[in-house]
This record gives structure tokens, C-alpha cells and sequence, in this order.
């Protein structure tokens, strides 16, 4: 089973939760070079498209995701028409990342991480079922949630299932309003590729690791203690398959 992956955020309304995130998945033996490498690439994309690029670092692990966020599968379309030919928006993006690259003067530097491309996978934005509390401006919190907590689940087979899911989901985050619980989840869809399985990849942000979970005790414990939230949770309706921790950088 692959691991999850994946997504986003910059400062500008749209890039904070993009409609449509690209993904190339990532293996490597020197991980924190690879993340080096690929944040200058990003950066000389970002200069030569203007596209909303981002590099997802698996923590505890050997994974790195590189990622372009979209309004939409056109604008995607277009990007990638663009990208190829000697004039291609790659072409000149690869001369200033090799001019501007940390490891510029290291011949070879991106082969000797022995990276591995694993896959591609395109993931949409589920609006209903993400959950960002009332009175946050995101523009000034994004840059301070370099945490991602991704979860992979599976929505269990049966009439109505996949409906009963997002209701569930829904009522979950009225409830947790009610209780003023307040973090940032985004939900998306496997949209091409995906983990094996996924249905949905629930994304979680916070400051850090230990902040996420000293914030999901909290919340767990006001949880626990409302019947209406028990009564939500009662029926089975899908499964935490996988999910992995990782750290954003721009």
C-alpha cells in the first residue's frame, strides 16, 4: 500500500486550499537534499509560471512530494502544454535552477540523492467537507502551519455509503463548532492516482507535530464528553486506512 501524500498552501486566497493539487511522489536516499533541490526548483517555477508550487517532506521517512496547486483541470492543461520543447517553460526553468540551485556548483547534485519517481496523482478540493473555523485569515496562519497530518480513508461499500460519509462529516464539523473546536482540515479527493484504495485524503495543519496532537487531545476530550458527537461517531461508515506526517516547505 502506497503511503499518502501530498498538498499545498501559499499566501493568496486561492493558493490556500487549491481547487486541483498535482503530485509527484518522491523516494530518496539523501531526503533532505532532495528537499533543497526541490525547493529551488520550485522557486524558479514559481519566477518563470507563476505557478503555486510546494514541497511536501515526509517525516520519518525517505519521501518527498512535489506539488503544483490549480484552479482547474484547464489551467492544469495549459500548464502542461507549456511545459515541453526547447522554448517550454521547463527548459527555462531548468537553466535558472541550475544557475541558482543550492548545490550549483555540484555536478550531478540531483542523482546523487538516487531519487526514485514513485507516481503522479491529482487530488480536488472537497469545500463541503473541510472545516476552517469563522474569523480565521489564513494569510497570516498558513505560514506559521508548517505541519501536515495526511489521512487516507477508505468509505465502506453499501447503498448510500459515500453519502452517509459526507454527512457524517458534515455533522462532525457543526458539532465541533458547537463545542469550539477550532483547527484546519481540508479534504480531498483522489481525482487520478491516489493511494491504493483512498477514497478521501483528510489533511490536518498545525505548527508542529507536538502541537497537532497536544490540540487533538483537547479537542478529543471535549469530544468524548458530548453525546451528540457520540451519537455521530455511532456507525462505522468508513476507515483510517494510512497516514503520514510531513513538514511543508515553500
Amino acid at each position: 500500500m502506497k503511503k499518502i501524500l501530498f498538498i499545498l498552501i501559499t499566501s493568496s486566497v486561492f493558493a490556500q486550499a487549491p481547487n486541483l493539487v498535482e503530485v509527484e511522489e518522491f523516494t530518496a536516499n539523501n531526503q533532505k537534499k532532495m528537499v533543497l533541490l526541490l525547493q529551488s526548483w520550485a522557486q524558479a517555477e514559481r519566477e518563470i509560471t507563476g505557478n503555486n508550487t510546494f514541497v511536501l517532506e515526509v517525516i520519518d521517512g525517505n519521501k518527498v512530494y512535489y506539488c503544483r496547486g490549480f484552479d482547474g483541470m484547464r489551467q492544469l492543461a495549459e500548464d502542461r502544454n507549456k511545459r515541453w520543447g526547447s522554448d517550454g517553460t521547463r527548459a527555462k526553468i531548468m537553466k535558472k535552477w541550475q544557475s541558482e540551485s543550492p548545490y550549483a556548483e555540484e555536478e550531478d547534485a540531483w542523482f546523487t540523492t538516487n531519487p526514485n519517481r514513485v507516481a503522479n496523482h491529482i487530488f480536488w478540493h472537497n469545500k463541503r467537507l473541510s472545516y476552517i473555523p469563522e474569523g480565521i485569515n489564513l494569510s497570516e496562519v498558513l505560514p506559521t502551519l508548517k505541519f501536515r497530518r495526511h489521512v487516507m480513508i477508505d468509505v465502506n461499500s453499501g447503498p448510500e455509503s459515500r453519502q452517509n460519509f459526507q454527512e457524517q462529516i458534515i455533522s462532525g464539523i457543526e458539532n465541533d463548532k458547537k463545542l469550539k473546536n477550532n483547527y484546519i482540515r481540508l479534504m480531498y479527493t483522489p481525482w487520478y492516482g491516489g493511494p491504493e484504495n483512498a477514497d478521501f485524503m483528510m489533511i490536518v495543519l498545525d505548527e508542529s507535530r507536538e502541537k497537532y496532537f497536544e490540540g487533538l487531545a483537547e479537542r478529543n476530550k471535549k469530544r468524548g464528553n458530548d453525546d451528540d458527537w457520540k451519537l455521530i461517531q455511532s456507525e462505522n461508515i468508513a476507515n483510517w486506512i494510512d497516514e503520514e506526517h510531513l513538514t511543508i516547505h515553500y
